[in-house]
Protein backbone atom coordinates (compact mmCIF):
# COMPACT_ATOMS: atom_id res chain seq x y z
CA UNK A 1 0.00 0.00 0.00
CA UNK A 2 1.13 3.58 -0.51
CA UNK A 3 3.49 4.73 2.22
CA UNK A 4 3.27 8.47 1.70
CA UNK A 5 3.19 10.31 5.04
CA UNK A 6 -0.27 11.30 6.20
CA UNK A 7 -1.41 14.87 5.78
CA UNK A 8 -3.70 17.20 7.67
CA UNK A 9 -4.06 17.87 11.40
CA UNK A 10 -5.23 14.37 12.28
CA UNK A 11 -2.39 12.75 10.41
CA UNK A 12 0.48 15.07 11.34
CA UNK A 13 3.65 13.35 12.43
CA UNK A 14 7.11 14.09 13.65
CA UNK A 15 10.31 12.18 12.92
CA UNK A 16 10.29 8.84 14.66
CA UNK A 17 6.56 8.66 15.26
CA UNK A 18 5.53 7.09 11.94
CA UNK A 19 5.35 3.31 12.46
CA UNK A 20 7.80 1.13 10.60
CA UNK A 21 5.71 -0.78 8.09
CA UNK A 22 8.06 -3.72 8.29
CA UNK A 23 6.78 -4.20 11.83
CA UNK A 24 3.30 -4.99 10.68
CA UNK A 25 3.86 -6.07 7.07
CA UNK A 26 3.30 -4.24 3.81
CA UNK A 27 -0.05 -5.92 3.20
CA UNK A 28 -2.74 -5.44 5.86
CA UNK A 29 -4.00 -8.99 5.35
CA UNK A 30 -0.99 -11.28 5.29
CA UNK A 31 2.20 -9.26 5.67
CA UNK A 32 3.27 -9.78 2.06
CA UNK A 33 3.95 -7.16 -0.58
CA UNK A 34 0.90 -4.95 -0.92
CA UNK A 35 -1.37 -5.73 -3.88
CA UNK A 36 -3.48 -3.07 -5.52
CA UNK A 37 -6.31 -1.48 -3.61
CA UNK A 38 -8.68 -2.76 -6.27
CA UNK A 39 -7.77 -6.40 -5.61
CA UNK A 40 -7.91 -5.84 -1.85
CA UNK A 41 -11.39 -4.31 -2.08
CA UNK A 42 -12.68 -7.14 -4.28
CA UNK A 43 -11.12 -9.74 -1.98
CA UNK A 44 -12.99 -8.21 0.94
CA UNK A 45 -16.26 -7.37 -0.79
CA UNK A 46 -17.37 -10.54 -2.55
CA UNK A 47 -17.34 -12.87 0.48
CA UNK A 48 -19.13 -10.24 2.58
CA UNK A 49 -21.77 -9.83 -0.12
CA UNK A 50 -22.28 -13.59 -0.42
CA UNK A 51 -22.49 -13.84 3.37
CA UNK A 52 -25.25 -11.23 3.42
CA UNK A 53 -27.08 -12.99 0.59
CA UNK A 54 -26.98 -16.28 2.50
CA UNK A 55 -28.34 -14.63 5.65
CA UNK A 56 -31.23 -13.04 3.78
CA UNK A 57 -32.07 -16.40 2.21
CA UNK A 58 -32.69 -18.09 5.58
CA UNK A 59 -36.17 -16.65 6.04
CA UNK A 60 -36.97 -17.13 2.37
CA UNK A 61 -36.14 -20.85 2.68
CA UNK A 62 -38.38 -21.17 5.72
CA UNK A 63 -41.28 -19.46 3.96
CA UNK A 64 -40.91 -21.74 0.93
CA UNK A 65 -40.97 -24.83 3.15
CA UNK A 66 -43.80 -23.53 5.34
CA UNK A 67 -45.92 -22.52 2.35
CA UNK A 68 -47.20 -26.10 2.22
CA UNK A 69 -48.81 -25.58 5.63
CA UNK A 70 -51.15 -22.81 4.52
CA UNK A 71 -51.46 -19.07 4.03
CA UNK A 72 -51.94 -18.38 7.76
CA UNK A 73 -48.53 -19.88 8.46
CA UNK A 74 -46.83 -17.83 5.73
CA UNK A 75 -48.49 -14.62 6.93
CA UNK A 76 -47.63 -15.25 10.57
CA UNK A 77 -43.97 -16.10 9.95
CA UNK A 78 -43.61 -13.18 7.52
CA UNK A 79 -44.89 -10.67 10.07
CA UNK A 80 -42.79 -12.19 12.87
CA UNK A 81 -39.68 -11.79 10.70
CA UNK A 82 -40.16 -8.01 10.69
CA UNK A 83 -40.28 -8.04 14.48
CA UNK A 84 -37.29 -10.37 14.78
CA UNK A 85 -35.17 -8.10 12.60
CA UNK A 86 -36.25 -5.11 14.70
CA UNK A 87 -35.15 -6.69 17.98
CA UNK A 88 -31.97 -8.04 16.36
CA UNK A 89 -30.97 -4.54 15.19
CA UNK A 90 -29.93 -3.73 18.77
CA UNK A 91 -27.06 -6.22 18.82
CA UNK A 92 -26.54 -6.37 15.05
CA UNK A 93 -25.10 -2.85 15.29
CA UNK A 94 -22.29 -4.14 17.52
CA UNK A 95 -20.87 -6.00 14.50
CA UNK A 96 -20.21 -2.67 12.77
CA UNK A 97 -18.49 -1.25 15.84
CA UNK A 98 -16.43 -4.45 16.15
CA UNK A 99 -15.24 -4.11 12.55
CA UNK A 100 -14.12 -0.53 13.16
CA UNK A 101 -12.26 -1.41 16.38
CA UNK A 102 -10.55 -4.45 14.85
CA UNK A 103 -9.59 -2.64 11.63
CA UNK A 104 -8.01 0.34 13.36
CA UNK A 105 -6.24 -1.82 15.93
CA UNK A 106 -4.87 -4.03 13.15
CA UNK A 107 -3.68 -1.02 11.16
CA UNK A 108 -1.96 0.50 14.20
CA UNK A 109 -0.37 -2.85 15.12
CA UNK A 110 -2.12 -2.55 18.49
CA UNK A 111 -2.76 -6.23 19.06
CA UNK A 112 -3.53 -5.66 22.72
CA UNK A 113 -6.39 -3.36 21.71
CA UNK A 114 -7.42 -5.87 19.03
CA UNK A 115 -7.76 -8.69 21.56
CA UNK A 116 -9.51 -6.65 24.23
CA UNK A 117 -11.68 -4.76 21.75
CA UNK A 118 -12.82 -7.98 20.09
CA UNK A 119 -13.65 -9.63 23.41
CA UNK A 120 -15.50 -6.60 24.76
CA UNK A 121 -17.48 -6.26 21.52
CA UNK A 122 -18.62 -9.87 21.75
CA UNK A 123 -19.45 -9.38 25.44
CA UNK A 124 -21.55 -6.29 24.67
CA UNK A 125 -23.36 -8.10 21.84
CA UNK A 126 -24.22 -11.05 24.10
CA UNK A 127 -25.58 -8.77 26.84
CA UNK A 128 -27.69 -6.88 24.30
CA UNK A 129 -28.80 -10.18 22.76
CA UNK A 130 -30.00 -11.43 26.13
CA UNK A 131 -31.85 -8.18 26.82
CA UNK A 132 -33.47 -7.62 23.43
CA UNK A 133 -34.11 -11.29 22.74
CA UNK A 134 -35.61 -11.90 26.16
CA UNK A 135 -37.85 -8.86 25.89
CA UNK A 136 -38.94 -9.83 22.39
CA UNK A 137 -39.80 -13.38 23.43
CA UNK A 138 -41.74 -12.06 26.41
CA UNK A 139 -43.92 -9.70 24.34
CA UNK A 140 -44.13 -11.86 21.20
CA UNK A 141 -47.90 -12.39 21.37
CA UNK A 142 -48.59 -8.73 22.12
CA UNK A 143 -46.22 -7.59 19.36
CA UNK A 144 -47.98 -9.79 16.81
CA UNK A 145 -51.33 -8.28 17.81
CA UNK A 146 -49.89 -4.77 17.49
CA UNK A 147 -48.92 -5.66 13.92
CA UNK A 148 -52.59 -6.29 13.20
CA UNK A 149 -52.53 -10.09 13.28
CA UNK A 150 -54.96 -12.25 15.22
CA UNK A 151 -56.13 -15.83 15.55
CA UNK A 152 -54.02 -18.47 13.82
CA UNK A 153 -51.81 -15.93 12.06
CA UNK A 154 -50.75 -14.33 15.33
CA UNK A 155 -50.30 -17.70 16.99
CA UNK A 156 -48.05 -19.05 14.25
CA UNK A 157 -45.98 -15.86 14.24
CA UNK A 158 -45.45 -15.93 18.00
CA UNK A 159 -44.57 -19.65 17.89
CA UNK A 160 -41.80 -18.90 15.36
CA UNK A 161 -40.67 -15.71 17.04
CA UNK A 162 -40.12 -16.88 20.64
CA UNK A 163 -37.48 -19.60 20.11
CA UNK A 164 -35.61 -17.55 17.52
CA UNK A 165 -35.41 -14.51 19.81
CA UNK A 166 -34.35 -16.62 22.79
CA UNK A 167 -31.38 -17.70 20.67
CA UNK A 168 -30.36 -14.05 20.17
CA UNK A 169 -27.20 -14.36 22.34
CA UNK A 170 -25.93 -17.06 19.98
CA UNK A 171 -26.75 -14.95 16.94
CA UNK A 172 -25.01 -12.01 18.64
CA UNK A 173 -21.79 -14.00 19.03
CA UNK A 174 -21.83 -14.90 15.34
CA UNK A 175 -22.49 -11.31 14.26
CA UNK A 176 -20.00 -9.56 16.56
CA UNK A 177 -17.30 -12.20 16.05
CA UNK A 178 -17.83 -11.99 12.30
CA UNK A 179 -17.41 -8.22 12.55
CA UNK A 180 -14.04 -8.69 14.25
CA UNK A 181 -12.84 -11.08 11.55
CA UNK A 182 -13.93 -8.68 8.80
CA UNK A 183 -12.06 -5.86 10.51
CA UNK A 184 -8.75 -7.73 10.27
CA UNK A 185 -9.42 -8.53 6.62
CA UNK A 186 -10.94 -12.01 6.85
CA UNK A 187 -14.35 -11.93 5.19
CA UNK A 188 -14.16 -15.51 3.91
CA UNK A 189 -14.39 -17.25 7.28
CA UNK A 190 -17.72 -15.61 8.29
CA UNK A 191 -19.07 -16.44 4.82
CA UNK A 192 -18.07 -20.08 5.13
CA UNK A 193 -19.44 -20.40 8.66
CA UNK A 194 -22.74 -18.80 7.65
CA UNK A 195 -22.97 -21.03 4.59
CA UNK A 196 -22.34 -24.25 6.53
CA UNK A 197 -24.78 -23.31 9.28
CA UNK A 198 -27.46 -22.27 6.76
CA UNK A 199 -27.23 -25.47 4.70
CA UNK A 200 -27.61 -27.63 7.80
CA UNK A 201 -30.38 -25.35 9.12
CA UNK A 202 -32.42 -25.66 5.90
CA UNK A 203 -32.00 -29.45 5.92
CA UNK A 204 -33.07 -29.62 9.56
CA UNK A 205 -36.04 -27.32 8.84
CA UNK A 206 -37.31 -29.72 6.17
CA UNK A 207 -36.90 -32.65 8.56
CA UNK A 208 -38.57 -31.04 11.58
CA UNK A 209 -41.36 -29.21 9.74
CA UNK A 210 -42.68 -32.34 8.05
CA UNK A 211 -41.46 -35.03 10.46
CA UNK A 212 -39.08 -36.90 8.18
CA UNK A 213 -36.52 -39.58 9.10
CA UNK A 214 -38.28 -40.53 12.32
CA UNK A 215 -38.39 -36.99 13.72
CA UNK A 216 -41.72 -35.63 14.97
CA UNK A 217 -43.75 -33.29 12.74
CA UNK A 218 -43.31 -29.91 14.44
CA UNK A 219 -44.49 -27.48 11.76
CA UNK A 220 -43.68 -23.84 12.55
CA UNK A 221 -41.90 -24.78 15.79
CA UNK A 222 -39.65 -27.10 13.78
CA UNK A 223 -38.57 -24.24 11.52
CA UNK A 224 -37.84 -22.09 14.57
CA UNK A 225 -35.80 -24.82 16.29
CA UNK A 226 -33.80 -25.35 13.11
CA UNK A 227 -33.04 -21.61 13.05
CA UNK A 228 -31.85 -21.82 16.66
CA UNK A 229 -29.57 -24.71 15.65
CA UNK A 230 -28.18 -22.65 12.76
CA UNK A 231 -27.42 -19.67 15.01
CA UNK A 232 -25.79 -21.97 17.56
CA UNK A 233 -23.57 -23.69 15.01
CA UNK A 234 -22.53 -20.37 13.47
CA UNK A 235 -21.70 -18.98 16.92
CA UNK A 236 -19.67 -22.10 17.76
CA UNK A 237 -17.63 -21.86 14.57
CA UNK A 238 -16.94 -18.15 15.01
CA UNK A 239 -16.05 -18.52 18.69
CA UNK A 240 -13.68 -21.40 17.92
CA UNK A 241 -11.93 -19.25 15.31
CA UNK A 242 -11.49 -16.34 17.73
CA UNK A 243 -10.27 -18.54 20.59
CA UNK A 244 -8.03 -20.74 18.42
CA UNK A 245 -6.38 -17.83 16.66
CA UNK A 246 -6.99 -15.24 13.92
CA UNK A 247 -4.55 -12.94 12.15
CA UNK A 248 -1.79 -14.01 14.51
CA UNK A 249 -3.91 -13.14 17.56
CA UNK A 250 -6.37 -15.05 19.70
CA UNK A 251 -8.90 -14.20 22.39
CA UNK A 252 -7.94 -15.31 25.88
CA UNK A 253 -10.64 -15.71 28.50
CA UNK A 254 -9.24 -12.86 30.61
CA UNK A 255 -9.95 -10.47 27.74
CA UNK A 256 -13.69 -11.01 28.38
CA UNK A 257 -13.50 -9.49 31.86
CA UNK A 258 -15.55 -6.26 31.69
CA UNK A 259 -13.39 -3.24 30.82
CA UNK A 260 -15.64 -0.25 31.47
CA UNK A 261 -13.33 2.25 29.77
CA UNK A 262 -13.09 0.24 26.57
CA UNK A 263 -16.78 -0.71 26.67
CA UNK A 264 -17.67 2.98 26.85
CA UNK A 265 -15.64 3.68 23.71
CA UNK A 266 -17.29 0.78 21.88
CA UNK A 267 -20.76 1.87 23.02
CA UNK A 268 -20.11 5.33 21.56
CA UNK A 269 -19.47 3.63 18.21
CA UNK A 270 -22.44 1.27 18.61
CA UNK A 271 -25.18 3.71 19.61
CA UNK A 272 -25.34 5.69 16.34
CA UNK A 273 -25.33 2.49 14.28
CA UNK A 274 -28.16 1.08 16.38
CA UNK A 275 -30.01 4.38 15.99
CA UNK A 276 -29.53 4.28 12.23
CA UNK A 277 -30.98 0.76 12.05
CA UNK A 278 -33.98 1.77 14.16
CA UNK A 279 -34.57 4.82 11.94
CA UNK A 280 -34.44 2.64 8.83
CA UNK A 281 -36.87 0.17 10.36
CA UNK A 282 -39.29 2.94 11.36
CA UNK A 283 -39.12 4.40 7.87
CA UNK A 284 -39.78 0.99 6.34
CA UNK A 285 -42.87 0.49 8.50
CA UNK A 286 -44.30 3.84 7.31
CA UNK A 287 -43.34 2.99 3.73
CA UNK A 288 -45.21 -0.32 3.93
CA UNK A 289 -48.27 1.40 5.38
CA UNK A 290 -48.37 3.76 2.40
CA UNK A 291 -47.98 0.86 -0.04
CA UNK A 292 -50.69 -1.10 1.77
CA UNK A 293 -53.07 1.84 1.36
CA UNK A 294 -52.85 1.33 -2.42
CA UNK A 295 -54.33 -2.16 -2.19
CA UNK A 296 -53.36 -5.80 -2.57
CA UNK A 297 -52.17 -5.51 -6.18
CA UNK A 298 -49.74 -2.72 -5.33
CA UNK A 299 -48.52 -4.59 -2.25
CA UNK A 300 -47.81 -7.76 -4.23
CA UNK A 301 -46.04 -5.84 -7.03
CA UNK A 302 -43.94 -3.95 -4.50
CA UNK A 303 -42.84 -7.16 -2.76
CA UNK A 304 -41.65 -8.65 -6.04
CA UNK A 305 -39.65 -5.54 -6.95
CA UNK A 306 -38.13 -5.27 -3.46
CA UNK A 307 -37.01 -8.91 -3.50
CA UNK A 308 -35.32 -8.50 -6.88
CA UNK A 309 -33.60 -5.30 -5.83
CA UNK A 310 -32.43 -6.85 -2.54
CA UNK A 311 -30.13 -9.23 -4.43
CA UNK A 312 -28.19 -6.25 -5.75
CA UNK A 313 -28.14 -4.63 -2.33
CA UNK A 314 -26.22 -7.58 -0.87
CA UNK A 315 -23.39 -6.69 -3.25
CA UNK A 316 -23.53 -3.15 -1.91
CA UNK A 317 -23.15 -4.49 1.61
CA UNK A 318 -19.94 -6.19 0.51
CA UNK A 319 -18.43 -2.87 -0.54
CA UNK A 320 -19.57 -1.31 2.73
CA UNK A 321 -17.49 -3.90 4.57
CA UNK A 322 -14.54 -3.39 2.21
CA UNK A 323 -14.59 0.39 2.75
CA UNK A 324 -14.88 0.06 6.54
CA UNK A 325 -12.01 -2.39 6.74
CA UNK A 326 -9.59 -0.68 4.34
CA UNK A 327 -10.22 2.84 5.64
CA UNK A 328 -10.15 1.63 9.26
CA UNK A 329 -6.79 -0.08 8.82
CA UNK A 330 -5.34 2.92 7.01
CA UNK A 331 -6.57 5.29 9.73
CA UNK A 332 -5.14 2.98 12.38
CA UNK A 333 -1.64 3.23 10.93
CA UNK A 334 -2.08 6.98 10.29
CA UNK A 335 -1.89 6.75 6.50
CA UNK A 336 -4.79 9.10 5.79
CA UNK A 337 -3.84 9.49 2.14
CA UNK A 338 -4.23 5.74 1.75
CA UNK A 339 -7.56 5.93 3.59
CA UNK A 340 -8.81 8.41 1.00
CA UNK A 341 -7.56 6.26 -1.86
CA UNK A 342 -9.26 3.23 -0.34
CA UNK A 343 -12.59 5.05 -0.19
CA UNK A 344 -12.29 6.27 -3.79
CA UNK A 345 -11.31 2.89 -5.21
CA UNK A 346 -14.03 1.06 -3.31
CA UNK A 347 -16.62 3.64 -4.42
CA UNK A 348 -15.62 3.18 -8.08
CA UNK A 349 -15.92 -0.60 -7.77
CA UNK A 350 -19.29 -0.27 -6.04
CA UNK A 351 -20.66 2.03 -8.73
CA UNK A 352 -19.40 -0.25 -11.52
CA UNK A 353 -20.90 -3.32 -9.85
CA UNK A 354 -24.19 -1.70 -8.93
CA UNK A 355 -24.42 -0.10 -12.38
CA UNK A 356 -23.95 -3.50 -13.99
CA UNK A 357 -26.69 -4.94 -11.79
CA UNK A 358 -28.94 -2.02 -12.76
CA UNK A 359 -28.47 -2.77 -16.46
CA UNK A 360 -29.20 -6.47 -15.88
CA UNK A 361 -32.38 -5.64 -13.96
CA UNK A 362 -33.62 -3.42 -16.78
CA UNK A 363 -32.75 -5.88 -19.55
CA UNK A 364 -34.09 -8.93 -17.71
CA UNK A 365 -37.00 -7.19 -15.98
CA UNK A 366 -39.77 -9.23 -17.61
CA UNK A 367 -38.06 -12.56 -17.07
CA UNK A 368 -37.11 -11.69 -13.47
CA UNK A 369 -40.65 -10.65 -12.55
CA UNK A 370 -42.00 -13.71 -14.32
CA UNK A 371 -40.07 -15.99 -11.94
CA UNK A 372 -42.62 -15.10 -9.27
CA UNK A 373 -45.51 -16.16 -11.56
CA UNK A 374 -47.60 -13.09 -10.71
CA UNK A 375 -51.08 -12.34 -11.96
CA UNK A 376 -51.34 -10.09 -15.00
CA UNK A 377 -52.56 -7.21 -12.84
CA UNK A 378 -49.42 -7.51 -10.67
CA UNK A 379 -46.92 -8.10 -13.45
CA UNK A 380 -47.14 -4.63 -15.05
CA UNK A 381 -46.64 -2.52 -11.88
CA UNK A 382 -43.88 -4.86 -10.70
CA UNK A 383 -41.94 -4.41 -13.95
CA UNK A 384 -42.27 -0.62 -13.72
CA UNK A 385 -40.97 -0.62 -10.13
CA UNK A 386 -38.04 -2.88 -11.06
CA UNK A 387 -36.97 -0.38 -13.73
CA UNK A 388 -37.27 2.56 -11.33
CA UNK A 389 -35.45 0.62 -8.64
CA UNK A 390 -32.56 -0.10 -11.02
CA UNK A 391 -31.77 3.63 -11.08
CA UNK A 392 -31.52 3.61 -7.27
CA UNK A 393 -28.52 1.32 -7.34
CA UNK A 394 -25.96 3.93 -8.45
CA UNK A 395 -26.61 6.41 -5.60
CA UNK A 396 -26.84 3.46 -3.21
CA UNK A 397 -23.32 2.46 -4.26
CA UNK A 398 -22.07 5.88 -3.10
CA UNK A 399 -24.04 5.71 0.13
CA UNK A 400 -22.83 2.21 1.02
CA UNK A 401 -19.20 3.01 0.31
CA UNK A 402 -18.80 6.43 1.90
CA UNK A 403 -20.92 5.51 4.91
CA UNK A 404 -18.66 2.48 5.35
CA UNK A 405 -15.58 4.68 5.00
CA UNK A 406 -16.83 7.07 7.67
CA UNK A 407 -17.57 4.19 10.04
CA UNK A 408 -14.13 2.72 9.42
CA UNK A 409 -12.61 6.06 10.41
CA UNK A 410 -14.62 6.01 13.66
CA UNK A 411 -17.44 8.35 12.63
CA UNK A 412 -20.65 6.36 13.07
CA UNK A 413 -22.70 9.45 13.97
CA UNK A 414 -22.73 11.09 10.53
CA UNK A 415 -24.39 8.16 8.69
CA UNK A 416 -27.07 8.08 11.40
CA UNK A 417 -27.81 11.81 11.06
CA UNK A 418 -27.98 11.52 7.28
CA UNK A 419 -30.37 8.58 7.63
CA UNK A 420 -32.50 10.52 10.11
CA UNK A 421 -32.83 13.58 7.90
CA UNK A 422 -33.23 11.55 4.73
CA UNK A 423 -35.96 9.35 6.20
CA UNK A 424 -38.12 11.87 8.02
CA UNK A 425 -37.47 15.09 6.08
CA UNK A 426 -37.33 13.74 2.54
CA UNK A 427 -38.41 10.12 2.09
CA UNK A 428 -41.59 9.97 4.13
CA UNK A 429 -43.07 13.24 2.78
CA UNK A 430 -42.06 12.35 -0.79
CA UNK A 431 -43.47 8.82 -0.57
CA UNK A 432 -46.74 10.13 0.85
CA UNK A 433 -47.13 13.01 -1.61
CA UNK A 434 -46.02 11.18 -4.77
CA UNK A 435 -47.67 7.89 -3.85
CA UNK A 436 -51.02 8.95 -2.41
CA UNK A 437 -51.60 12.61 -3.23
CA UNK A 438 -50.26 12.99 -6.76
CA UNK A 439 -52.14 10.05 -8.23
CA UNK A 440 -48.95 8.32 -9.37
CA UNK A 441 -49.62 5.38 -7.09
CA UNK A 442 -46.91 2.74 -6.58
CA UNK A 443 -44.47 4.23 -9.14
CA UNK A 444 -44.76 7.54 -7.27
CA UNK A 445 -43.63 5.83 -4.08
CA UNK A 446 -40.58 4.46 -5.86
CA UNK A 447 -39.86 7.87 -7.39
CA UNK A 448 -39.87 9.27 -3.87
CA UNK A 449 -37.36 6.72 -2.66
CA UNK A 450 -34.99 7.29 -5.56
CA UNK A 451 -35.02 11.06 -4.94
CA UNK A 452 -34.20 10.37 -1.29
CA UNK A 453 -31.28 8.08 -2.20
CA UNK A 454 -29.88 10.61 -4.66
CA UNK A 455 -30.05 13.34 -2.03
CA UNK A 456 -28.39 11.16 0.60
CA UNK A 457 -25.59 10.11 -1.75
CA UNK A 458 -24.75 13.77 -2.45
CA UNK A 459 -24.87 14.73 1.23
CA UNK A 460 -22.79 11.80 2.49
CA UNK A 461 -20.15 12.42 -0.20
CA UNK A 462 -19.93 16.14 0.58
CA UNK A 463 -19.57 15.42 4.29
CA UNK A 464 -16.86 12.87 3.54
CA UNK A 465 -15.04 15.47 1.42
CA UNK A 466 -14.83 17.88 4.37
CA UNK A 467 -12.31 15.53 5.98
CA UNK A 468 -13.72 15.88 9.48
CA UNK A 469 -13.62 12.10 9.79
CA UNK A 470 -9.82 12.28 9.99
CA UNK A 471 -10.01 13.22 13.65
CA UNK A 472 -12.45 10.47 14.72
CA UNK A 473 -10.00 7.59 15.12
CA UNK A 474 -10.78 4.98 17.78
CA UNK A 475 -7.11 4.01 18.10
CA UNK A 476 -5.45 7.37 18.57
CA UNK A 477 -1.84 6.47 17.81
CA UNK A 478 0.11 3.67 16.16
CA UNK A 479 1.97 1.34 18.49
CA UNK A 480 4.81 3.12 20.29
CA UNK A 481 6.35 2.46 23.70
CA UNK A 482 4.48 4.30 26.42
CA UNK A 483 1.46 5.15 24.28
CA UNK A 484 -1.94 3.60 24.98
CA UNK A 485 -5.32 5.15 24.29
CA UNK A 486 -6.75 3.12 27.15
CA UNK A 487 -4.14 4.23 29.72
CA UNK A 488 -2.85 0.70 30.11
CA UNK A 489 0.53 -0.81 29.35
CA UNK A 490 1.04 -1.35 25.62
CA UNK A 491 1.87 -4.88 24.56
CA UNK A 492 3.02 -4.26 21.02
CA UNK A 493 4.15 -7.07 18.79
CA UNK A 494 7.89 -7.06 18.15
Amino acid sequence: MNSNPPSGPAGSSTPGTQPDKAAWGGHPFDGTKSPSLTSQAIKLAWPAGVDQLIQTSILFADIVLLSRLGSEVIAGVGVSAVLIFTFAAVFNAVAVAATTVAAQAKGAARFDVLERGAAQSVLLAVVLGIASGGLGALVAGWAMRMMGTEGLVGGYGAAYMRPVLLASPLYAIALAGGGVLRGVGDTRSPMIYTGVATVLKVFLSAVLIFGSWGFPRLGVSGAALATVFGHGLNALLVAAKLLRGFDGSRLRLRAFLPDLGLLKRIVLLWLPVAGELVIMRAGFVFYMRVVSALGTIALAANQIAVRLESVSLTLGFGFTVAATTLVGQAVGRRDLADAERSARVTAKLAVITMGTMAVLLIVLRKWAVGMFAPEDAVRGPAIVCVVIGAFELLPLGFIFTFSGALRGAGDTLTPMVVALVGTFVFRLPLVYLLGLRSGLGLPGIWYGTILDWIGRSIVIYLIYRTGRWKGKAFVAEPCRPGVDILDAEATCRE
